[in-house]
């Protein structure tokens, strides 16, 4: 049996709260010795685990006790209520994440100066993707783009989150560029019309960024300072380039802003 300091590291809470449930009648230890000392069974583990779960996502302690009398089905009920209140509060706070990334980016581009490679922290964004492209002719660009935000809300070329293109080119390959495939991207805040759409995440973590002017003579001059630079600090880049549009600027026929920032993940250095 556990002796009530060992259940309390077990169960990483404290002595101190198991004394308390144990006088309110919440958890209880299954026996005592003489002298008072409280012990616990292993299996009590689970019991008590639920217990401080509950109190995690707002349940009172009296409700708690409540429920410890009630039925099966009276504990669904409760259950789907925690779950409905913990969804609305990832909800609101997804919201308020997506508010202070987008706050961010847009202070870090007010910053940035052309052609000027440095690294940056990024935050976790999820998109919305478009199928992968077989060419990049101007045609299929147009086309896959159209597609793709045909798909979205009517608005999503307006509503301010983040956009652009994901681009298989490994090592930053100005050279291998033309050629490259990608994906149309938008950050999944904005609404889609409710068709199955897939989805990709944008790994939070440190990157090489260089902003430049978003054609392909700029983009490849880009791409050949941030491989230098790269190449100096000893970064090895995954292999996914994130071509990411400015924000505050409207698309323009090519599918992106005036500029644009490139961007690889740094994977150690």
């Amino acid at each position: 049996m556990l002796k009530i300091s060992e259940m309390a590291k077990l169960a990483n809470t404290t002595r101190r709260t198991l004394i308390f449930y144990d006088e309110e009648g919440i958890f209880q230890p299954k026996s005592r010795n003489d002298a008072g000392y409280r012990y616990y069974e292993y299996s009590q583990l689970y019991d008590l685990l639920f217990i401080l779960g509950l109190k995690k996502m707002g349940v009172s302690l009296s409700r708690i006790k409540e429920l410890q009398s009630t039925t099966d089905k009276a504990m669904v009920h409760e259950l789907l209520d925690v779950q409905a209140s913990i969804d609305s509060k990832i909800d609101e706070l997804s919201k308020i994440k997506d508010v202070v990334a987008q706050k961010l980016n847009k202070e870090t581009e007010l910053e940035v100066p052309l052609y000027q490679s440095m690294v940056l922290q990024r935050p976790q964004v999820e998109f919305w993707c478009s199928k992968a492209s077989v060419s990049c002719t101007a045609e299929e660009v147009a086309e896959l783009f159209s597609s793709f935000y045909k798909q979205l809300d009517t608005l999503a070329l307006m509503d301010g989150s983040q956009s652009g293109f994901l681009t298989d080119l490994p090592g930053a390959q100005a050279d291998l560029y033309a050629d490259a495939g990608f994906r149309v991207i938008k950050e999944s805040t904005t609404n889609n019309s409710g068709k199955a759409m897939p989805k990709i995440e944008k790994q939070a973590g440190k990157y090489a960024v260089v902003k430049v002017e978003n054609n392909t003579p700029g983009i490849c001059k880009g791409l050949k300072q941030l491989n230098e630079f790269c190449v100096k600090n000893n970064y090895k880049l995954n292999s996914d380039l994130w071509q990411m549009d400015t924000g505050g600027e409207a698309l323009k026929e090519h599918g992106g802003t005036k500029f644009a920032f490139l961007e690889y993940l740094i994977e150690a250095a």
